[in-house]
């Protein structure tokens, strides 16, 4: 794989950099005052990867990897995006550099998209209607990261949510997420249905009796435990996934 996405890994990035006096040099490395930094496309991990080095008396020290993002030929631009998203962040919080906060309240909810399949934003409504105290955590994700990145999101909150409706195994609780996750999947767009199939085995692949729960709680959702079922042997060879759904 080419490296032609690293253009749009240094955009989501390059805000940050400036605004923090970081100056791009020739060899494409990032360098302040005290702190040399540089992203690099490891071809045979098929990452991408955020390096710092210190400076001092001006002499730049060896170069620490702080983060690691898997990226193969299956991602795109929009991914690309999220990995410059993820550096921005990686930079922030070991630089010791405080985040200038979007007021919470200034932050809006996602809506439900009245005509057409489920998106990814009517899918988010609907889960926030149903646990409204993810709710501020949504506005406080949105406001740390400047967007939505669901899939972070989803692995942060709704999977460890979705272990213990499972686990606890309340019918009436169980009930419901069950309708919900079914209903979405149903007539959600490609992009909600894969995210229902990801959230779902994560929570459950690993833990027999979730499993058998799940399996017992959707006999009658016939389309949605199937995908679920083809999708279980599937999901621990996806680093990308497992790395952002199982925390």
């Amino acid at each position: 794989m080419d490296n032609r996405y690293y253009d749009n890994v240094i955009g989501e990035m390059q805000s940050f950099l400036d605004e923090n006096n970081f100056k791009c040099l020739d060899d494409g490395s990032f360098k302040s005052q005290d702190k040399q930094v540089k992203v690099e496309y490891d071809e045979a991990r098929q990452m991408y990867l955020l390096k710092i080095a210190g400076i001092e008396d001006g002499v730049v020290s060896e170069y620490n990897e702080v983060s690691a993002w898997l990226f193969d030929d299956s991602q795109n631009a929009k991914d690309a995006a999220s990995v410059g998203v993820d550096f921005a962040a990686t930079l922030r919080e070991n630089l010791g550099i405080k985040i200038k906060r979007a007021v919470s309240t200034d932050i809006e909810l996602p809506s439900a998209n009245k005509s057409g399949s489920l998106t990814m934003a009517g899918f988010t409504k609907k889960l926030l209607d149903i646990f409204p105290a993810f709710k501020d955590s949504y506005k406080e994700h949105v406001a740390h990261y400047g967007q939505y990145l669901y899939l972070d999101f989803l692995g942060e909150y709704f999977v460890p949510q979705l272990k213990n409706v499972f686990t606890v195994n309340d019918k009436k609780q169980v009930k419901k997420l069950v309708e919900f996750l079914g209903d979405s999947f149903n007539k959600g767009d490609r992009e909600t249905v894969n995210a229902v199939l990801a959230v779902t085995v994560a929570a459950i692949y690993n833990d027999d009796a979730i499993k058998q729960n799940f399996f017992m709680a959707t006999e009658n959702e016939k389309y949605y435990l199937e995908a679920v079922k083809n999708f279980i042997p599937v999901f621990p060879k996806n680093k990308k996934l497992v790395s952002l759904l199982v925390k």
